[in-house]
């Protein structure tokens, strides 16, 4: 049975539910968990096949959240099967547009099963750190699929550097069937302990990576990967011995040979390619962390990024070097709305992250005043701040406060679209704050920015507008500073700032450096030395500055006192 709902809540949800288990006289008490799967829409039948069939082995209430983008609607659509169409539960879909999917977590707090463990699986790209994620953060698991992402080794180095107790992925559950025969062959007697191992299999799957990591550290012995190409990610395991070698070899997605020494014929071992309803099936069977997992994956992925690659390879920085200060604002002003007219018309959709300083508040204020005399579709403008005072919501301190009536009064963009940073009187610690404001990004599609190579299609900004400090930072990335270095969130919490006040929040390299145009307004003689540097070499420890560049352009407006140590 399914009920369908246009334009509902949840607590118009939670009644049809109890409506209709009354009517199949469904109960709840045999529920183990609830299981949250957070889906597209190209992926929906998919997940919820496979979340139906894992609940026949772990029977589970299923929340199916689909996200809808590219609407202009603040609405809740959604779903609620019994019987037959919910395996041996129920399973709700929501369908959140709009305002409502940035609180996907209180939207599903009112259908959870009360006392049951929380189980949310990501069936395509997972965020960049699950436990952080707004759903993820109630859960007592988190199950991605890295092989749902169009880079699973970049995403792998992601969730090694953010895990957190209660992750795991599905490449792991892949594993287990070699796991458990590698232990039994590995046992059989004689027993002898290998001195070495090899691996034939792609030399790029996470599979292969997260095996040869594993056996080095049960076995502290070498291993090599062959890289190998064939229909499978891995194709075979031999353990060296003195007294002969054990293979395990793939054949077909359905058998593995066995080969030990002192046996004359081969064992053919029925061993099928695991489905993701098997793989998801398993993952359900635990809910204590998996500190194997853990162990392996942090081992076998080690996150150490040099935050100059995210800018190196990109445009060279050019110069529009203007009359004084006003000048500097009408132009910058300009060339921002004009990217970002350009961004509606092409793309349906602009995303400018401004900044804050006195130059930077004039040239938001004069883009509201733009915006408001232009024919550009304010609706469709998406505004975000590089960083932010940690101080009260009220507080002169603020870089958001005095822009926002240009931006929202003026130019008429939606109060919903632009998206502050969080203050200190809102009930959230620091860490919090930034780890929301990253949330708040990845739920419109920030995470593109944590790819390898980020160009001018991926870039989710539009415009990035940044001053420069006098010593060369900008947002509140200092020199030398080491909340600095944080390559793999999109915001971080930044402590014992050299400039009052101590806390802020700031976006991090990997999304200053996803914008297809970077914009610096930089005025006065004190800041012509670092400008000048800034256009050398890349150094993002010692001079910020340098380290951010625009898929397509980066652009430095400066007044003649702050461009008289460049060389034309």
């Amino acid at each position: 049975m399914i009920h369908t709902m246009k334009d509902t809540t949840t607590s118009e949800v939670s009644r049809v539910l109890i409506e209709l288990r009354e009517d199949t006289g469904l109960v709840t008490l045999g529920r183990v968990a609830t299981l949250v799967v957070i889906s597209p829409e190209d992926h929906l039948d998919d997940s919820i096949d496979v979340a139906v069939h894992a609940s026949h082995e772990h029977p589970a209430r299923i929340i199916v959240i689909v996200p809808q983008g590219d609407t202009d609607r603040n609405a809740l659509d959604a779903e609620v099967r019994v019987g037959a169409d919910a395996g041996a539960g129920e399973l709700i879909v929501l369908r959140p547009s709009g305002l409502v999917v940035n609180g996907m977590d209180t939207l599903i707090t009112p259908l959870l099963l009360p006392d049951a463990p929380i189980v949310t699986w990501w069936s395509a790209a997972p965020p960049v750190c699950p436990s952080q994620d707004v759903v993820g953060a109630l859960s007592t698991r988190r199950i991605t699929d890295a092989l749902a992402a169009d880079d699973p080794d970049a995403v792998f180095r992601r969730l090694s550097h953010n895990y957190h107790p209660g992750d795991t992925d599905l490449c792991w559950s892949r594993l287990t069937n070699w796991r458990g025969l590698l232990a039994a062959a590995y046992e059989q007697p004689p027993i002898s302990a290998p001195t070495a191992v090899t691996i034939e299999g792609k030399l790029n799957k996470p599979t292969v990576t997260l095996m040869r990591q594993w056996l080095a550290d049960f076995l502290s012995v070498p291993v090599t990967v062959k890289d190998t190409d064939g229909d499978f990610g891995l194709i075979s395991i031999t353990l060296h011995r003195e007294d002969g070698d054990i293979t395990l070899r793939r054949v077909s997605p359905h058998t593995v040979i066995v080969s030990t020494p002192g046996e004359t014929d081969d064992q053919s071992v029925t061993m099928p390619v695991r489905t993701m309803h098997d793989l998801l099936s398993e993952e359900l069977r635990r809910l204590d962390a998996d500190d194997i997992y853990g162990t392996v994956l942090t081992a076998a992925f080690p996150h150490h990024v040099d935050v100059k690659d995210f800018a190196t390879g990109k445009p060279a920085p050019s110069d529009i070097r203007v009359k004084d200060k006003d000048d500097l604002i009408e132009h910058a002003a300009q060339f921002s709305v004009e990217m970002i007219d350009e961004a509606v018309r092409e793309r349906g959709i602009a995303h400018i992250a401004m900044t804050g300083g006195r130059t930077g508040t004039q040239v938001a204020r004069r883009i509201g005043e733009l915006l408001h005399s232009t024919d550009v579709a304010a609706s469709k403008v998406h505004v975000w701040w590089g960083d932010e005072r940690f101080v009260e919501t009220k507080s002169d301190d603020r870089n958001d406060r005095p822009a926002l009536s240009a931006l929202t009064l003026t130019a008429g963009i939606p109060v919903y679209n632009v998206h502050s940073m969080p203050a200190s009187d809102m009930g959230m610690e620091l860490d919090d704050a930034a780890a929301w404001y990253g949330q708040q990004l990845s739920l419109l599609g920030a995470d593109s920015a944590h790819t390898e190579e980020t160009d001018e299609e991926r870039a989710f900004f539009d415009v990035v507008l940044l001053g420069m400090g006098e010593d060369g930072h900008i947002a509140s990335l200092f020199p030398d500073h080491e909340d600095a270095g944080d390559a793999t969130r999109s915001a971080v919490s930044v402590r014992n700032s050299p400039k009052p006040p101590s806390e802020r929040i700031s976006l991090t390299w990997p999304m200053l450096n996803a914008a297809r145009h970077v914009v610096f307004l930089v005025a006065g003689e004190e800041k012509a030395e670092f400008a000048a540097r800034a256009h050398g070499d890349i150094d993002p420890v010692n001079l910020p500055a340098s380290a951010v560049r625009g898929t397509v352009s980066t652009t430095w407006f400066l007044d003649p006192e702050a461009a008289s140590a460049i060389e034309h």
